[in-house]
Protein backbone atom coordinates (compact mmCIF):
# COMPACT_ATOMS: atom_id res chain seq x y z
CA UNK A 1 0.00 0.00 0.00
CA UNK A 2 1.08 3.44 -0.64
CA UNK A 3 -0.47 5.20 1.91
CA UNK A 4 -0.45 9.60 1.67
CA UNK A 5 -2.16 11.95 3.91
CA UNK A 6 -3.08 15.28 1.88
CA UNK A 7 -5.95 16.72 3.96
CA UNK A 8 -8.51 18.85 2.24
CA UNK A 9 -8.76 21.61 4.90
CA UNK A 10 -10.64 24.02 2.53
CA UNK A 11 -13.75 21.41 2.00
CA UNK A 12 -16.70 22.37 4.30
CA UNK A 13 -16.66 19.11 5.34
CA UNK A 14 -13.28 18.82 6.35
CA UNK A 15 -14.00 22.36 8.53
CA UNK A 16 -17.54 21.74 10.13
CA UNK A 17 -14.84 19.12 11.80
CA UNK A 18 -17.80 16.55 13.65
CA UNK A 19 -16.71 13.57 14.81
CA UNK A 20 -18.07 9.46 14.42
CA UNK A 21 -17.75 6.39 16.28
CA UNK A 22 -16.26 4.19 12.57
CA UNK A 23 -18.57 1.23 12.43
CA UNK A 24 -17.92 0.18 8.87
CA UNK A 25 -16.20 0.96 5.67
CA UNK A 26 -17.64 1.83 2.54
CA UNK A 27 -15.99 1.48 -1.01
CA UNK A 28 -16.63 3.95 -3.98
CA UNK A 29 -15.97 4.55 -7.40
CA UNK A 30 -15.86 8.68 -8.96
CA UNK A 31 -18.06 7.64 -12.13
CA UNK A 32 -15.58 9.34 -13.98
CA UNK A 33 -13.20 8.29 -16.86
CA UNK A 34 -10.12 10.34 -14.79
CA UNK A 35 -7.83 7.79 -13.10
CA UNK A 36 -5.50 10.60 -11.79
CA UNK A 37 -5.71 11.55 -8.00
CA UNK A 38 -5.08 14.95 -8.91
CA UNK A 39 -8.43 15.27 -10.62
CA UNK A 40 -9.50 15.07 -6.61
CA UNK A 41 -6.65 15.81 -4.38
CA UNK A 42 -4.94 19.03 -4.32
CA UNK A 43 -2.79 21.18 -4.30
CA UNK A 44 0.43 19.34 -5.80
CA UNK A 45 2.48 17.69 -3.57
CA UNK A 46 4.96 16.78 -6.22
CA UNK A 47 3.34 13.23 -6.24
CA UNK A 48 0.24 14.25 -7.65
CA UNK A 49 0.94 16.54 -10.25
CA UNK A 50 -0.31 19.48 -11.01
CA UNK A 51 -4.42 20.39 -11.54
CA UNK A 52 -4.08 22.48 -14.43
CA UNK A 53 -8.12 23.29 -14.36
CA UNK A 54 -8.02 23.61 -9.83
CA UNK A 55 -11.23 21.43 -10.13
CA UNK A 56 -9.95 19.18 -7.13
CA UNK A 57 -12.02 18.54 -4.10
CA UNK A 58 -9.69 20.95 -1.81
CA UNK A 59 -12.47 23.81 -2.03
CA UNK A 60 -15.35 24.78 0.20
CA UNK A 61 -18.22 22.89 -2.55
CA UNK A 62 -16.16 20.75 -4.76
CA UNK A 63 -17.28 21.57 -8.54
CA UNK A 64 -18.35 25.25 -8.10
CA UNK A 65 -16.80 28.54 -7.49
CA UNK A 66 -13.75 28.58 -4.83
CA UNK A 67 -15.52 31.80 -3.22
CA UNK A 68 -14.91 30.77 0.63
CA UNK A 69 -17.24 29.66 3.64
CA UNK A 70 -20.90 30.50 2.85
CA UNK A 71 -24.38 29.14 3.54
CA UNK A 72 -25.18 25.97 1.78
CA UNK A 73 -28.55 26.24 -0.28
CA UNK A 74 -29.08 23.39 -2.35
CA UNK A 75 -30.63 24.89 -5.84
CA UNK A 76 -30.98 21.89 -9.02
CA UNK A 77 -28.73 20.18 -6.82
CA UNK A 78 -26.24 22.58 -6.39
CA UNK A 79 -25.24 25.33 -4.03
CA UNK A 80 -27.35 28.16 -4.83
CA UNK A 81 -23.79 30.32 -3.97
CA UNK A 82 -21.33 28.83 -5.99
CA UNK A 83 -22.59 26.34 -7.94
CA UNK A 84 -20.48 23.50 -5.99
CA UNK A 85 -21.49 19.94 -4.03
CA UNK A 86 -21.31 19.14 -0.54
CA UNK A 87 -19.32 16.44 -1.23
CA UNK A 88 -15.98 14.77 0.57
CA UNK A 89 -14.37 11.86 0.91
CA UNK A 90 -12.11 10.30 3.93
CA UNK A 91 -9.16 9.00 0.66
CA UNK A 92 -8.72 8.43 -2.96
CA UNK A 93 -7.31 5.54 -4.81
CA UNK A 94 -5.54 6.11 -7.97
CA UNK A 95 -2.61 7.23 -9.78
CA UNK A 96 -0.09 9.52 -9.25
CA UNK A 97 1.74 11.47 -11.81
CA UNK A 98 3.96 8.98 -12.29
CA UNK A 99 1.60 6.25 -13.29
CA UNK A 100 1.92 4.50 -10.12
CA UNK A 101 -0.95 3.54 -8.10
CA UNK A 102 -1.45 5.23 -4.81
CA UNK A 103 -3.87 6.45 -1.71
CA UNK A 104 -4.39 9.52 -0.37
CA UNK A 105 -6.10 10.37 2.74
CA UNK A 106 -8.11 13.50 2.86
CA UNK A 107 -9.75 13.31 5.93
CA UNK A 108 -9.35 12.07 9.26
CA UNK A 109 -10.68 8.58 9.29
CA UNK A 110 -13.16 9.43 12.19
CA UNK A 111 -14.41 12.73 11.04
CA UNK A 112 -18.00 12.43 9.22
CA UNK A 113 -17.67 13.09 5.64
CA UNK A 114 -20.25 13.69 2.74
CA UNK A 115 -20.00 10.26 0.51
CA UNK A 116 -22.74 8.35 1.04
CA UNK A 117 -25.88 10.31 0.98
CA UNK A 118 -27.74 9.21 3.79
CA UNK A 119 -27.24 8.02 7.52
CA UNK A 120 -23.86 5.81 6.43
CA UNK A 121 -22.02 9.22 6.44
CA UNK A 122 -22.13 9.35 10.35
CA UNK A 123 -20.37 5.60 10.49
CA UNK A 124 -18.72 4.63 7.84
CA UNK A 125 -15.09 5.55 6.53
CA UNK A 126 -15.57 6.18 2.90
CA UNK A 127 -13.03 6.09 0.34
CA UNK A 128 -13.03 6.71 -3.77
CA UNK A 129 -11.26 4.77 -6.20
CA UNK A 130 -10.66 6.92 -9.13
CA UNK A 131 -12.37 5.16 -12.36
CA UNK A 132 -10.77 5.23 -15.93
CA UNK A 133 -13.13 4.40 -18.94
CA UNK A 134 -13.65 0.91 -17.13
CA UNK A 135 -12.23 -1.24 -19.40
CA UNK A 136 -8.55 -1.56 -18.59
CA UNK A 137 -8.76 -4.64 -16.59
CA UNK A 138 -4.50 -3.86 -15.92
CA UNK A 139 -5.90 -0.71 -13.85
CA UNK A 140 -8.63 -2.69 -12.25
CA UNK A 141 -6.65 -5.40 -10.61
CA UNK A 142 -4.07 -2.38 -9.52
CA UNK A 143 -6.87 -0.36 -7.64
CA UNK A 144 -7.85 -3.44 -6.49
CA UNK A 145 -4.68 -4.58 -4.45
CA UNK A 146 -4.26 -1.47 -3.22
CA UNK A 147 -8.26 -1.20 -1.76
CA UNK A 148 -7.98 -4.27 0.18
CA UNK A 149 -4.33 -3.59 1.47
CA UNK A 150 -5.86 -0.25 2.86
CA UNK A 151 -9.58 -1.64 4.04
CA UNK A 152 -7.04 -4.37 5.66
CA UNK A 153 -5.19 -1.67 7.29
CA UNK A 154 -8.58 0.23 8.71
CA UNK A 155 -10.54 -2.89 9.55
CA UNK A 156 -7.19 -3.17 11.86
CA UNK A 157 -7.06 0.20 12.77
CA UNK A 158 -10.79 0.11 14.29
CA UNK A 159 -11.17 -3.10 14.93
CA UNK A 160 -13.75 -4.38 12.00
CA UNK A 161 -13.96 -7.62 11.21
CA UNK A 162 -14.76 -7.59 7.73
CA UNK A 163 -16.67 -11.07 7.66
CA UNK A 164 -19.63 -9.74 9.43
CA UNK A 165 -22.49 -8.56 8.01
CA UNK A 166 -22.84 -4.82 6.94
CA UNK A 167 -18.97 -3.90 7.71
CA UNK A 168 -17.59 -3.98 4.32
CA UNK A 169 -20.00 -2.78 1.83
CA UNK A 170 -19.73 -0.55 -1.56
CA UNK A 171 -22.27 2.58 -2.87
CA UNK A 172 -24.73 0.16 -4.24
CA UNK A 173 -24.96 -2.31 -1.31
CA UNK A 174 -25.31 0.77 0.99
CA UNK A 175 -28.02 2.24 -1.14
CA UNK A 176 -30.10 -1.39 -0.95
CA UNK A 177 -29.69 -1.53 2.81
CA UNK A 178 -31.11 2.18 2.79
CA UNK A 179 -28.01 4.01 4.37
CA UNK A 180 -26.84 5.79 1.24
CA UNK A 181 -28.19 7.41 -2.14
CA UNK A 182 -28.93 5.76 -5.07
CA UNK A 183 -26.01 4.61 -6.91
CA UNK A 184 -24.46 1.89 -8.56
CA UNK A 185 -21.07 1.94 -7.59
CA UNK A 186 -18.80 -0.05 -7.46
CA UNK A 187 -20.45 -3.01 -8.95
CA UNK A 188 -21.61 -0.75 -11.88
CA UNK A 189 -17.66 -0.80 -13.14
CA UNK A 190 -16.26 -4.59 -11.59
CA UNK A 191 -18.86 -6.63 -12.65
CA UNK A 192 -17.90 -6.48 -16.05
CA UNK A 193 -14.58 -7.77 -15.13
CA UNK A 194 -15.91 -10.56 -12.96
CA UNK A 195 -15.38 -9.17 -9.58
CA UNK A 196 -17.68 -9.19 -6.75
CA UNK A 197 -17.86 -7.57 -3.28
CA UNK A 198 -18.07 -11.09 -1.80
CA UNK A 199 -14.48 -11.48 -3.12
CA UNK A 200 -13.14 -7.89 -2.19
CA UNK A 201 -14.12 -8.93 1.52
CA UNK A 202 -12.98 -12.80 1.50
CA UNK A 203 -9.82 -10.92 0.29
CA UNK A 204 -9.32 -8.00 3.30
CA UNK A 205 -10.03 -11.30 5.11
CA UNK A 206 -7.02 -12.98 4.29
CA UNK A 207 -4.80 -10.10 4.25
CA UNK A 208 -5.56 -9.84 7.84
CA UNK A 209 -4.73 -13.67 8.02
CA UNK A 210 -9.25 -13.79 9.17
CA UNK A 211 -9.21 -16.00 6.20
CA UNK A 212 -8.41 -17.40 3.17
CA UNK A 213 -8.15 -16.31 -0.86
CA UNK A 214 -10.10 -18.34 -3.22
CA UNK A 215 -7.97 -20.97 -5.00
CA UNK A 216 -7.90 -18.60 -8.21
CA UNK A 217 -8.40 -14.67 -7.10
CA UNK A 218 -9.95 -12.93 -9.78
CA UNK A 219 -7.26 -10.01 -9.41
CA UNK A 220 -4.25 -12.09 -8.25
CA UNK A 221 -4.10 -14.55 -11.51
CA UNK A 222 -5.23 -15.65 -14.52
CA UNK A 223 -5.27 -19.05 -15.99
CA UNK A 224 -3.73 -18.22 -19.75
CA UNK A 225 -5.19 -20.84 -22.53
CA UNK A 226 -4.84 -20.70 -26.08
CA UNK A 227 -6.85 -19.36 -28.81
CA UNK A 228 -7.19 -21.01 -32.84
CA UNK A 229 -7.99 -17.62 -35.02
CA UNK A 230 -10.83 -18.28 -36.88
CA UNK A 231 -11.38 -14.49 -39.14
CA UNK A 232 -9.22 -14.72 -42.32
CA UNK A 233 -7.37 -11.49 -40.96
CA UNK A 234 -7.38 -10.12 -37.30
CA UNK A 235 -6.82 -6.93 -36.15
CA UNK A 236 -4.81 -6.50 -33.22
CA UNK A 237 -5.61 -3.47 -31.14
CA UNK A 238 -3.36 -1.23 -28.63
CA UNK A 239 -6.37 -2.01 -25.93
CA UNK A 240 -9.65 -4.09 -25.89
CA UNK A 241 -12.01 -2.16 -27.71
CA UNK A 242 -12.57 -0.73 -31.30
CA UNK A 243 -12.00 2.72 -30.09
CA UNK A 244 -8.26 1.59 -29.45
CA UNK A 245 -5.95 1.78 -33.18
CA UNK A 246 -4.89 -1.58 -35.13
CA UNK A 247 -1.64 -2.07 -33.78
CA UNK A 248 -1.16 -4.98 -36.24
CA UNK A 249 -3.05 -8.21 -38.05
CA UNK A 250 -3.06 -11.74 -37.76
CA UNK A 251 -4.18 -14.12 -39.99
CA UNK A 252 -6.47 -17.36 -40.01
CA UNK A 253 -5.62 -20.40 -38.57
CA UNK A 254 -2.62 -19.80 -36.38
CA UNK A 255 -2.65 -20.35 -32.51
CA UNK A 256 -2.24 -17.40 -30.08
CA UNK A 257 -1.87 -17.63 -26.22
CA UNK A 258 -4.08 -14.84 -24.10
CA UNK A 259 -3.20 -14.07 -20.92
CA UNK A 260 -6.00 -12.03 -19.60
CA UNK A 261 -9.08 -10.69 -20.59
CA UNK A 262 -11.41 -7.53 -20.36
CA UNK A 263 -14.21 -5.97 -21.57
CA UNK A 264 -14.84 -3.37 -24.85
CA UNK A 265 -16.23 -1.63 -27.12
CA UNK A 266 -16.55 -4.39 -30.62
CA UNK A 267 -16.15 -7.15 -28.85
CA UNK A 268 -18.37 -9.64 -26.33
CA UNK A 269 -14.77 -10.35 -24.95
CA UNK A 270 -11.11 -9.52 -25.45
CA UNK A 271 -7.74 -11.16 -25.34
CA UNK A 272 -4.37 -10.22 -24.81
CA UNK A 273 -1.67 -11.39 -26.56
CA UNK A 274 0.78 -13.34 -24.71
CA UNK A 275 3.29 -11.41 -26.82
CA UNK A 276 2.32 -7.75 -25.54
CA UNK A 277 1.14 -7.10 -29.42
CA UNK A 278 -2.18 -6.28 -28.06
CA UNK A 279 -5.80 -7.52 -27.95
CA UNK A 280 -7.56 -9.14 -30.02
CA UNK A 281 -11.42 -9.83 -30.32
CA UNK A 282 -12.23 -13.38 -28.67
CA UNK A 283 -15.83 -13.83 -30.82
CA UNK A 284 -13.43 -14.69 -33.74
CA UNK A 285 -11.56 -16.95 -32.09
CA UNK A 286 -12.08 -20.48 -30.46
CA UNK A 287 -9.99 -22.46 -27.40
CA UNK A 288 -8.15 -25.19 -28.71
CA UNK A 289 -9.12 -28.28 -27.57
CA UNK A 290 -12.58 -26.99 -26.82
CA UNK A 291 -16.05 -28.58 -27.62
CA UNK A 292 -17.63 -27.67 -30.67
CA UNK A 293 -20.59 -27.18 -29.32
CA UNK A 294 -19.62 -24.61 -26.55
CA UNK A 295 -17.22 -22.79 -29.05
CA UNK A 296 -20.61 -22.11 -31.43
CA UNK A 297 -21.84 -20.46 -28.89
CA UNK A 298 -19.12 -17.41 -29.20
CA UNK A 299 -20.93 -14.94 -31.31
CA UNK A 300 -18.98 -14.47 -35.03
CA UNK A 301 -16.46 -17.14 -34.88
CA UNK A 302 -16.57 -18.34 -38.18
CA UNK A 303 -14.23 -17.58 -40.74
CA UNK A 304 -14.64 -14.06 -42.31
CA UNK A 305 -12.82 -13.22 -45.55
CA UNK A 306 -12.46 -9.57 -44.40
CA UNK A 307 -10.24 -7.89 -41.25
CA UNK A 308 -12.37 -7.75 -38.10
CA UNK A 309 -13.04 -6.04 -35.25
Amino acid sequence: MNLNTQLLTKNACYQAGKKMKVIGLMLHSTAANNPNLKRYVGPDDGKLGVNKYGNHWNIYHPDGKDVGPHTYVKKNGRCATCGGRQVCAHGFIGKLKDGSIGTYQTLPWDMVAWHAGGTANNGYIGVEICEDDTNDFAYLKKVYREAVELFAYLCKEFNLDPTKDGVIICHSEGAKRGIASNHADVMHWWKKHGLTMDDFRRDVAAELGKGKPEVKPPVSGFQSYIVRINATLLNIRSGPGTNYKVAGKIKNGGAYTIVEEANGKGASKWGKLKSGAGWISLDYTSKIGEDKKATSTIKKNKTQSVAKN
